[in-house]
């Protein structure tokens, strides 16, 4: 079957209370994040600007296994069809199960060589926004497959728009707007866009060979510490050897996915993509929650080499003058919601965002996810993102 026609097809979404509360706390996170970016920018799109707004601090979510932010394109693209659409609101969460079905689905049919050339949330973020909002509108499997066929004819954003230099953050809202746009253009569509030299599958290195179908919640998770997502457990396993190991620093020895070495060398974006001062940071501060400026003298007794290790990985080694410890964490934090540590990690972030404002965000997350938000429930909430 034809991955847009199983997309189309939301009978098969199967809503469940684990599901559902997991997507309570992804759409928490985005509105944080979306109120801790939010600017006077002079964008009339309302999904654009909370995409871009949700990214400004480099905190939307992300799922490891495509390596996506889809977070920041589904939301974005789901409340301004929930503004524009507000009779709709008790397809809310079916929207948004469409949406992440969409993206992690579309995101693994591409494949790794795709992800080379392209960037992955933008091009799986385009359908997963079209999905999103084809789902909200109640539109037809067919209207739906031809919104989905235009989108993917006209997605694009080169991988070369680097992360580091903000370039990935105008991407998510042109995705976000391109879905809006299919969704509400009922527009003829190219016929036969996957193949041939012409073909989407030529055209964008798409290996279409995993051709399952996955949820994208329960792989989405957090990013909940104040330093690039590629060092997520690089901070935490130094922050904790700190707290175990006395004395006084002898060397840091880390060992890297070949990407982040490359990646985070501290040649472009300042420290913030810096492994080295990430390094630093967590070892002087102690504490995976904050960040501070980190000690040139700390940097020299720090080296990396890249190892075979996921990329949301790390392996830390530490020396001192009392002796080494070493710990290896394969998976970053950020995916197990039922954690203690993380739930701590994770309100300590949007307090950092946004001080005591988070539980107006949980509660606006609550009333969505409940699929009865009225008029006024959601004039409150675009007062609370955009003004």
């Amino acid at each position: 079957m034809d991955i847009f026609q199983r997309l189309t097809d939301l009978s098969t979404i199967l809503p469940n209370k684990e599901l559902n509360s997991r997507l309570e706390i992804l759409l928490t996170d985005f509105l944080v994040c979306a109120r801790a970016g939010s600017s006077s920018a002079d964008i009339e799109s309302v999904g654009a600007r909370l995409a871009i707004n949700s990214n400004y601090h480099d905190s939307d979510d992300i799922d490891w296994s495509v390596m996506t932010h889809p977070g920041s394109i589904i939301w974005s693209a789901l409340i301004d069809s929930l503004i524009h659409h507000p009779e709709n609101s008790e397809r809310f969460t079916l929207s948004a199960y469409a949406g992440y079905r969409t993206s992690a689905t579309s995101a693994q049919f591409f494949g790794v060589d795709h992800r080379r050339k392209w960037h992955i949330t933008t091009t799986a973020g385009t359908l997963a926004a079209t999905s999103t909002a084809c789902a909200y509108r109640n539109l037809s499997p067919t209207m739906h497959k031809t919104a989905l066929e235009n989108a993917a004819s006209n997605m694009g954003g080169i991988a070369i728009a680097d992360r580091r230099t903000g370039a990935a953050i105008f991407n998510r809202a042109a995705a976000t707007s391109l879905g809006l746009l299919s969704a509400t253009s009922d527009q003829p569509s190219a016929n036969d866009i996957w193949e041939g030299e012409r073909g989407l599958k030529e055209l964008f290195s798409i290996a279409g060979e995993n051709t399952n179908t996955y949820d994208g919640i329960s792989t989405t998770g957090l990013r909940l510490f104040p330093y690039s997502g590629f060092i997520q457990s690089q901070v935490l396993a130094i922050t904790q050897i700190a707290n175990e190991l006395t004395g006084d620093l002898v060397r840091i020895e880390l060992g890297l996915h070949p990407a982040t070495v490359e990646l985070l060398n501290g040649s472009v974006g300042g420290n913030y993509w810096n492994f080295k001062a990430g390094a630093a940071s967590a070892w002087q501060v102690k504490d995976v929650t904050q960040y501070v400026e980190a000690s040139p003298e700390i940097m020299q007794k720090i080296s990396a080499s890249a190892i075979d290790i996921p990329i949301s990985g790390a392996q830390v080694s530490i020396t001192t003058t009392t002796g080494t410890k070493t710990l290896r964490i394969e998976v970053a934090p950020g995916n197990d919601f039922g954690s203690h540590n993380e739930q701590g990690w994770r309100i300590a972030k949007w307090k950092r965002l946004v001080g005591n404002d988070y539980i107006a965000a949980e509660e606006f997350a609550r009333s969505l996810m409940s699929d009865c938000a009225d008029t006024k429930a959601i004039s409150a909430l675009q007062t609370f993102l955009l003004s």
